[in-house]
């Protein structure tokens, strides 16, 4: 397989077209660069931070690979053309963004005035309905199945998977001696045969991981200000992490 022409650029990934041997594009797959661009504030504030794409690239695809093994039908498909890539397939997206919390922590506290690091058993699911002039406002799923926006029988889905990846996930980070707080995943149907799949990414940008002394390892403190080398520091911190373990 080989690297096509570019097909979008979002705010952190960029996706490719799929050759084959012959230079035809293939169909129903795309490659899915994780870049090292980062934003946050509805991408208001924007950064690069070195090494970022590598690090949200190796974890997505260890995770993606844990789901699968548990039941969960994703998009991955194979390793892409670089070490920041991996080759995906192609999903009609949902405009949905599904939020799992083990802990209080962020807007939730905020909206809610829960003190931070609540726990939650089992894992607290939310959904915000993807639009950006509105800023991802909250929804709740009969108003996303009354608003055609997803189908009743995916939200049953979602929401066993969702304990499955969030079991999948905790257990991972764990072995690392981070503790999930939160994460946020997004949902597609196959281009091709319609199955619910989780797609996008799983990553520091996605997540907010919390080490034993409570410290942000994750996108949490480009939130809160840092940039640069201390927030490429904090996305190593993860790498070295799982090279230490291999």
């Amino acid at each position: 397989m080989e690297r096509g022409k570019e097909i979008y650029a979002g705010k952190a990934n960029t996706l490719y077209e799929v050759l084959d041997d012959s230079g035809n594009v293939l169909p129903h797959v795309i490659e899915m660069e994780c870049t090292d661009r980062i934003s946050a504030g509805d991408g208001d504030k924007k950064d690069v931070v070195e090494g970022k794409g590598y690090a949200n690239n190796l974890v997505s695809t260890l995770l993606f690979k844990r789901f699968a093994a548990e039941g969960v039908h994703t998009h991955f498909v194979s390793e892409g053309t670089t070490s920041s890539s991996k080759i995906v397939r192609k999903a009609d997206m949902i405009p949905l963004e599904v939020i799992g919390r083990d802990f209080a922590a962020g807007s939730f506290c905020r909206r809610y005035g829960v003190e931070q690091g609540r726990a939650f058993d089992p894992v607290l699911v939310e959904f915000t309905y993807k639009n950006d002039e509105l800023h991802d406002p909250l929804i709740n799923d009969d108003a996303a199945v009354q608003l055609e926006l997803i189908d009743e029988d995916d939200v049953d889905t979602i929401y066993v998977y969702m304990d499955v990846i969030n079991k999948v996930a905790s257990d991972f980070f764990a072995e690392l001696g981070l503790t999930l707080v939160d994460f946020k995943v997004e949902f597609g149907c196959d281009e091709e045969t319609g199955e619910l799949m989780l797609c996008d990414e799983f990553s520091q940008d996605t997540c907010r991981l919390w080490d034993a002394d409570g410290n942000s390892v994750d996108k949490d403190i480009f939130r809160k200000g840092e940039s640069g080398k201390a927030v490429s520091d904090v996305y190593q911190k993860l790498v070295s992490m799982l090279e230490a373990m291999e």
